[in-house]
């Protein structure tokens, strides 16, 4: 974040996860949504570029685009016709995609860019680890990643109820305060 971040956000609570801890803001800050956006567009190009495809196969084939889209999500071994004809496009395809595993990697990394902090050896205090790299995201253990994730999805889309229900999260009014929210950490 700037050197400004700041005087907009004095964060009086924090959520830990393993050796960091990141400050709580009930959502994204504007630099965080973009950087998800951005990701996101680039996975929605590829998604375009497959149903133009299937499109292109659909005309060759004779057959609907559905069954062209379903085509392409097939096994190899099933469609080895269709890999001859359309391998070009095909690699292209794969080269472009953005996998399930490579977005986390880009929002966590993104999330640790914005509000990581961690407590360095010899620190006396957290510091932000605005330095944080995709490399630095792929050497933690998957399930610490998968915990920053999910919080990123609390802080964007809402913190679960205090029943503990993750998969559902609370939504409160506009006019009313959220209740729930997770216990500040000793700074």
């Amino acid at each position: 974040m700037s050197k400004y971040a700041s005087l907009l956000f004095a964060p009086e609570e924090y959520h830990e996860i393993g050796p960091f801890r990141f400050p709580i803001y009930h959502d994204l800050v504007p630099g965080e949504a973009k950087g998800i956006e951005a990701i996101g567009r680039k996975q929605a190009k590829s998604t375009f570029r497959s149903i133009k495809l299937a499109q292109r196969i659909a005309k060759d084939k004779g057959i609907t685009t559905k069954e062209a889209v379903e085509l392409l999500g097939s096994s190899a071994a099933e469609n080895q016709e269709l890999l001859y004809d359309y391998a070009d496009q095909l690699e292209s395809l794969q080269l472009d995609s953005v996998g399930a595993v490579e977005q986390q990697i880009a929002f966590v990394t993104l999330f640790m860019q914005y509000r990581g902090e961690a407590k360095l050896p010899r620190a006396k205090d957290w510091q932000k680890l605005t330095d944080w790299t995709e490399a630095d995201t792929e050497a933690i253990p998957n399930r610490l990643l998968e915990q920053i994730f999910e919080l990123i999805t609390w802080e964007r889309d809402g913190w679960p109820s205090p029943e503990g229900n993750s998969s559902a999260p609370e939504q409160p009014a506009e006019d009313e305060e959220q209740e729930f929210s997770p216990p500040p950490s000793k700074s």
